[in-house]
């Protein structure tokens, strides 16, 4: 969910229309930009359409948009320290969003706004007192994700679910002149959520996962999946590229949807740019086998990236109403749904293209899903952790060096 920075300043149209699709209703403006920044790499020409919708209900409004999906953090960060926050911005549910709590919009007196949301996304959005700081984009979903056809290429019939197990299919897919693995190791973050798939605990919610970490009750050395982390990385590092530490996202999902390699760590959020790389790719979700059995496999799944008003904006109602507007009109989901293949966090019954976020719906229904650790981690975590990983990979550091850096890390950060 990384991309290039890419800005968009969008002209408004003059036209008289008073009612914007959705219900959210348009009042005439005269000369405002209103500033939008987010980190979404995906879905951008349905997200053009959606402002225009948008401007064209708003004579003499301007929506300029940054789309800044690398450095995300730290350009929002720097636009907040330096006083020009923007009226409307995105930030991960959780630890980051929280960052920004004193300067947002309190929703939670807005109930008819609320009411078009789904109750545990919204559930996400809400501050330590229960205040309601943001709202929902999408559900998203990440594990392995496979190749089919490369996986059949290599007459590989049944789905790995544990480690002996992903060993094999990759002996077999290299066989078969396929490269087994195109991990994106020059992530920190792909790295760093590889890395919570096993840590997770099936007795308890991600959240009591992790406050048994901060609290030292769960140690890492003590995990029961924890040293299939390293495992894992071998098999990536041995049936990966030459350089595996030089793949980006990017690389790395179009060597996927090209049967270029058979299996990637990511998330159904890059649906849209699978399908740029080859709109036939056969792809769907292999629960990450971190333990002995299918029991212990996990795809993790959350109502992810929130959306955040700034309550000191000189033009709120409209920064309101634009909120709103992107999440819960059907350009909105349109966005959402079909240009991003992903479902949305507000009520809709628009059905959803992509193929991956379909597929992770059977293991939601199965209820065998688990919530998502990296964004209520602490706040800095992947990029502290994730080079460790990346250390481990090249052979500078070991398994156990590795082990107690993540315990140190996870123990000492507030």
């Amino acid at each position: 969910m990384k991309k290039r920075v890419i800005s968009i300043l969008l002209s408004a149209a003059m036209i008289s229309s008073m009612v914007v699709a959705g219900g959210v209703t348009a009042h005439a403006e005269e000369n405002v930009t209103l500033n939008v920044f987010d980190a979404h790499a995906y879905g951008l020409d349905e997200y053009d359409e959606m402002v225009k919708a948008f401007e064209e209900s708003h004579p003499g409004v301007t929506v300029d948009v940054q789309h800044a999906a690398n450095d995300y953090d730290t350009l929002l960060q720097s636009r907040v320290n330096s006083g020009d926050t923007p009226d409307v911005f995105d930030a991960e549910a959780g630890t980051k969003a929280k960052m920004y709590y004193d300067y947002a919009y309190d929703w939670s007196n807005d109930t008819e706004v609320l009411d078009k949301f789904n109750e545990d996304a919204v559930d996400l959005g809400k501050d330590d007192e229960g205040n309601v700081k943001s709202l929902p984009w999408t559900y998203e979903n990440m594990g392995l994700i496979y190749n089919k056809d490369c996986f059949e290429k290599a007459g590989i019939d049944k789905l790995p679910t544990n480690m002996d197990e992903l060993e094999e299919a990759c002996k077999k897919l290299k066989d078969a002149g396929i490269t087994p693995f195109a991990l994106a190791a020059k992530e920190t973050w792909v790295l760093g959520q590889v890395a919570t798939h096993f840590m997770i605990d099936k007795d308890k919610t991600a959240a009591e996962t992790v406050d048994a970490i901060k609290s030292g009750e769960t140690a890492f050395a003590d995990m029961p999946n924890w040293e299939n982390l390293y495992k894992f990385l071998d098999l990536a590092v041995e049936y990966g590229p030459d350089k595996p530490l030089e793949v980006d996202w990017e690389t790395s999902e179009n060597m996927l949807a090209n049967g270029e390699a058979a299996m990637i760590h990511m998330g159904d959020w890059c649906q849209s740019t699978l399908d740029s790389f080859n709109p036939d790719a056969n792809l769907a979700f292999l629960p990450f086998p971190v333990g002995a059995g299918e029991d212990d496999a996990t795809v993790l799944s959350s109502c992810n990236w929130t959306y955040i008003v700034n309550k000191d904006s000189k033009n709120l109602d409209l920064a309101k109403e634009y909120c709103e507007f992107i999440l819960t009109s059907e350009e909105g989901q349109k966005w959402m749904a079909e240009g991003v293949g992903a479902v949305p966090g507000a009520k809709s019954d628009m059905e959803v293209t992509g193929a991956l976020a379909n597929d992770a719906k059977t293991y939601i229904d199965a209820g065998k899903t688990n919530g998502w650790i990296h964004t209520i981690a602490p706040g800095s975590y992947t990029d502290e952790c994730g080079p460790y990983l990346q250390s481990y990979m090249l052979g500078d550091m070991s398994a156990d060096e590795v082990t107690q850096l993540f315990q140190d890390f996870w123990t000492s950060a507030e």
